[in-house]
């Protein structure tokens, strides 16, 4: 899943731009899935499907952070597929 880093000032947005939510379909209950999955990554997920985690300069590294939200994009891909079958 693609991930991307914006960042204004000293802070930083990385997030998945709603990929997992988008290339799933928003089947029904998407939300509920999604949420329980981000969980596990201790990461954020939006009502609009993006999952995301703030970051700022001198803090946890952005690379790493990044690798953790497309794991956790990809993890909410596959259980929204499975959760539609």
């Amino acid at each position: 899943m693609p991930v991307y880093v914006r960042k204004r000032g000293r802070r930083y947005l990385i997030h998945d731009a709603a990929a997992a939510v988008e290339r799933a379909g928003r089947p029904q209950g998407w939300f509920v899935i999604a949420e329980a999955t981000v969980a596990e990554f201790d990461l954020n997920v939006n009502r609009a499907g993006v999952i995301f985690v703030p970051a700022v300069e001198g803090g946890m590294d952005r690379d790493w952070l990044a690798s953790r939200v497309a794991e956790a994009s990809s993890a909410v891909y596959s259980d929204l597929l499975e959760a539609a079958d």
